[in-house]
């Protein structure tokens, strides 16, 4: 039960990871085009400034992504104590 916990969260970590990859990129590419996606691949879109140069830009809290965000960083915490033996 342990490991099928682990892996779950393991998974969602991950999911999670991926989803604000691709959040990150879709809004590279709507702000600057092609050269959105290769500065999007090149840097890294930071913890807290991506969201509010997200929420300037665009005028819309990005909730989706500071959801994303908790679930990774939940199931990260989760994981890590679930491996504490």
């Amino acid at each position: 039960m342990k490991n099928l916990m682990i892996m779950a969260f393991t998974l969602t970590y991950i999911i999670s990871g991926i989803l604000m990859f691709v959040f990150w990129l879709t809004a590279m590419f709507d702000w600057l085009g092609g050269l959105g996606i290769i500065l999007a691949l090149i840097l890294s879109p930071g913890a807290i400034v991506f969201p509010l140069v997200f929420w300037f830009i665009e005028g819309i809290f990005p909730f989706f992504y500071f959801i994303l965000w908790t679930m990774a960083i939940l199931s990260f915490g989760a994981v890590a104590a679930l491996n504490q033996d």
